[in-house]
């Protein structure tokens, strides 16, 4: 399970995914720095599919070889302080009783809405459309990938990247200038997917900042369809 998105927004106890065989999260989507991530391995997976623990120092089933850091899986030196940070950071998470993530994602969720609500507003519902499931309360509560019909995604980052954090994508697939093939399997018709936008919101982030930044991006796409 690919959870890098999740923690921090959703419940990502084992229990909550069904008891997955491996999970991945990444500090830096739930506030520790960048470059550091971790890797859950359920007790005995590996051998119920047929695959062998890492040998000590390299050997089947290391993905670097060389010392026997990580119980032999990957050589070289921990990022301890990387390390500390995340563990801090989620920490943090679960702090008041486990329910500080709880209050975190209630909060990011009502800023998403209103991010959307607003949008929607100045821009019409023939030109907003939001992707993804259609109840929203099955969708992150941080991050919004809306697409505006007939705006061109590319040339409205161009013009407002000094005022708002955005992008036409996830930000590990976001160069190439072409249609995501993710969108496309989506089957988000082209007139919406060529102006898609990925905004995301965060526990800090108010009112103010989000109605400052609808005003830009309106401002520009109705400059593309004037």
């Amino acid at each position: 399970t690919d959870a890098a998105q999740a923690v921090g927004k959703v419940d990502v106890s084992l229990d909550a995914l069904g008891g997955p065989d491996m999970v991945t999260i990444v500090g830096h989507k739930f506030g520790a720095s960048k470059g550091v991530a971790a890797l859950y391995i359920r007790p005995g997976c590996l051998s119920e599919h047929g695959r062998s623990e890492p040998v000590l120092y390299g050997g089947a089933g290391a993905l670097l070889l060389g010392g026997g850091q990580e119980q032999g899986r990957r050589a070289g030196t921990e990022n301890v302080p990387h390390i500390v940070g995340m563990g801090r950071a989620a920490e943090l998470l679960l702090m008041d009783e486990g329910q500080r993530w709880k209050n975190n994602a209630k909060k990011m969720e009502h800023l998403r809405t209103r991010l959307l609500d607003s949008l929607t507003r100045h821009l019409g519902k023939n030109v907003v459309r939001p992707n993804g499931p259609s109840d929203p309360s099955v969708r992150l509560p941080n991050t919004l990938s809306v697409g505006l019909r007939n705006v061109q995604g590319g040339e409205l980052l161009k013009r407002i990247q000094n005022e708002v954090a955005a992008s036409a994508g996830s930000a590990c697939h976001a160069s190439g200038g072409k249609v995501s093939s993710i969108l496309l399997a989506m089957k988000v018709p082209m007139e919406y997917a060529g102006g898609t936008l990925r905004l995301s919101v965060g526990p800090t982030t108010t009112e103010e900042e989000i109605d400052e930044a609808v005003d830009i991006i309106v401002r520009e796409a109705k400059r593309q369809l004037e």
